[in-house]
């Protein structure tokens, strides 16, 4: 993680506030996901799920480049809770050349 990875950082601080629900099954039943991240190693079917939830709810889709390292352990798929959370990292996924990428068609944080 490189020292002003704002992304990482807010990952880290949702992670502490609660504001995640972690894996691919729970997404799927996940109420008020503000935001999707997947890791770059996810399986496709893992990505076309996640992309039709996301067209679904309006939340968009990030792949972030070694989201294990970011959370730790061996999470492939994560969604944020948090409005402005979400909002603050699709922010920095869009204003910055990162190793994050925006992968699904909707953009809009409701």
């Amino acid at each position: 993680m490189s020292e002003n990875d704002k992304f990482a950082a807010l990952i880290g601080f949702a992670k502490r506030a609660g504001k995640i629900v972690y894996g691919y099954d729970d997404l799927k039943s996940a109420k008020r996901i503000k935001l999707f991240v997947i890791s770059d190693s996810v399986s496709s079917n893992v990505v076309d799920g996640l992309k039709r939830a996301s067209l679904k709810t309006g939340a968009p889709l990030v792949a972030a480049d070694m989201l294990e390292e970011l959370i730790g352990g061996n999470c492939k798929a994560l969604g944020i809770t948090d409005k402005n959370m979400a909002s603050g990292m699709l922010d920095y996924v869009r204003g910055e050349q990162s190793r994050y990428r925006i992968i699904s068609v909707e953009d809009r944080i409701g």
